[in-house]
Order: structure tokens, then C-alpha cells, then sequence
């Protein structure tokens, strides 16, 4: 018998998810899809485009992923990528009817801020933070969570969806993780291990010397070469590292920065609170 997924986690990214995968994979009755973002329930001409990143587009691969599956286990995937493409939803829906979703969201400001961050640190964002705030940004548009959450509201049954916030990771992630076995049918009992932080983000204090650590280029792999028959490659992989985070500074969204995201997500934070019932006001100050 073909076994698929009882729950898939459609993001948002930035959010948690990361965490998240790491938590629900300890789980002894849960068996966590073993690639993330199979980019499987993508429409195929945007599916196509992410070829490069490992994207399924055989449902037979795609199925085999979950045949190692224990008999009696909960079958998870996680796929940040879905709540990105509206017309996932119905993908989803017509291949799994059944199926719980569960999406990670996180105050939108900040949400937009991180990702901005992390296109920063990868060499990929130049641009100052303040300049490219615009409703039709990559970094900002994932955040109107209600135009991209409410495809699922209108396929699915209330009962199948379940909204979790990275404030509440943040708080209590052990209680945050129970709550979850719970829902998913699992012994909620289990604590997995929390102690292990997040990815933190930031941004780097020396923008040449972080280019210069983390991007190929001439320098790197001169010094590569005369330190390859000195020092091991895991301990120079470690020493790098090091220097990577210790250029790293815990940057702040600017209060101007932060007003003008609110205002954007003003209408789309409203409509969200009223369709999952629950206070976000905290999100509008």
C-alpha cells in the first residue's frame, strides 16, 4: 500500500521551520519526509524551475520517499515552498484530501527583516534594508499571510489546519512542540531535545572580509591551498566558521523600518486575526 503524508508544513520561511523539523524528527511515532522542499505540489512550470534545488516531479519518487515509513507512523513533510504558490493548495487538496496543513507564521515585520538578512549574509542583497521595503518585494511579500493562508481555509476543513507562531516557539518550545504531537495524534508526552538554538540571524560587521570567507574567490583559495597540508579540512572548516560568526552583529529593524511594514501589512494582519481568531494585535504597534 502506498503510503503518503498525514500532515504537511507549508511555511511560512523565516518562521521557525527549521527548528521545527529538527523537533518533529526526534519523534519515535512520527516519520519526517527525509528531503526538505520536494518541492512536490508546486505547479510543474515553476516546479521545473527549481530542478537545480532537487524539485520531485515523479510521483513515484515522490511516494518512494515515504516507503522506509514504520507501519503505524505519522508521516510528515516539510515544504516552505507551498504557501509561497497559491495554487498549491489545490494540488494539495486533490492529491491528499485528507490531510492536515499546519503553517508557522511570525510577526511579518520581523519575518521580512530576517529574510532580508539572510540574502544579505549569502552575497545575494545589497541594497540597504529601508529601500526596498515594498509590497511587491521578495522579502516583504511572504509576509501577507491571509491572501497566501486563505486557499487552504477554502479547501480544507477548519479541523485540518492548524496555526502555529514563532512567538510562541520563542516562549515555551517544549510546551509549543506538545501542543503539536498532541494535534498530529502522537504521544505528547515526548520532549524532544530544545536546547540546541535556532539559526540566528544578522548581519556582517565587515562586508569585504565576509565575501571574502564565505564566496569563492582568488584569496580563499590561495590560503586554502597553503594551510591544506598544515591543518586538517574539518578544522579549517571549523576555523572559518568561526571567524564567519564572530563578523556577525545582531542587527535591528529600525523603528521607521518597522512603520512602514506595518502599514503595508495593516489590512492583511486584520483579515488574518479574523480568519484564525486570534488576537495579532501585538503585531500592529
Amino acid at each position: 500500500m502506498r503510503r503518503s503524508p498525514d500532515f504537511i508544513i507549508i511555511g511560512a520561511g523565516k518562521c521557525g521551520t527549521t527548528s521545527l523539523h529538527r523537533y518533529i524528527n526526534e519523534h519515535p511515532d512520527i516519520y519526517l519526509c527525509p528531503i526538505k522542499e520536494t518541492y512536490f505540489f508546486i505547479e510543474e512550470p515553476i516546479r521545473r524551475k527549481q530542478k537545480s534545488f532537487g524539485a520531485i516531479s515523479d510521483p513515484e519518487d515522490y511516494y518512494a520517499l515515504f516507503e522506509n515509513a514504520p507501519e503505524k507512523s505519522v508521516i510528515g513533510e516539510i515544504s516552505t515552498n507551498y504557501y509561497a504558490y497559491p495554487a498549491s493548495a489545490k494540488i494539495i487538496h486533490e492529491a491528499l484530501p485528507n490531510t492536515k496543513i499546519i503553517a508557522i507564521l511570525r510577526n511579518p515585520a520581523d519575518r521580512a527583516f530576517s529574510s532580508y538578512q539572510m540574502r544579505v549574509r549569502g552575497g545575494h542583497e545589497k541594497r540597504e534594508f529601508d529601500s526596498i521595503i515594498a509590497e511587491d518585494n521578495r522579502h516583504v511579500v511572504r509576509g501577507f499571510y491571509y491572501r497566501q493562508l486563505l486557499p487552504y481555509f477554502e479547501l480544507f476543513d477548519r479541523e485540518q489546519i492548524k496555526i502555529l507562531f514563532f512567538e510562541d516557539l520563542c516562549r515555551d518550545s517544549v510546551r509549543f512542540v506538545q501542543d503539536l504531537f498532541e494535534y498530529l495524534g502522537v504521544d505528547a508526552n515526548f520532549v524532544p531535545n530544545t536546547e540546541e538554538r535556532r539559526r540566528e540571524g544578522g548581519l556582517p560587521k565587515n562586508k569585504v572580509l565576509h565575501k571574502l570567507l564565505t564566496q569563492k574567490n582568488p584569496i580563499r583559495t590561495s590560503v586554502a591551498t597553503i594551510l591544506k597540508p598544515l591543518i586538517p579540512l574539518d578544522t579549517r572548516r571549523a576555523m572559518r566558521q568561526k571567524m564567519v560568526k564572530e563578523n556577525i552583529y545582531k542587527a535591528k529593524l529600525s523603528p521607521e523600518s518597522k512603520q512602514k511594514l506595518i502599514a503595508l501589512y495593516r489590512d492583511d494582519i486584520l483579515k488574518l486575526q479574523d480568519l484564525i481568531q486570534r488576537d495579532l494585535s501585538s503585531w500592529l504597534r
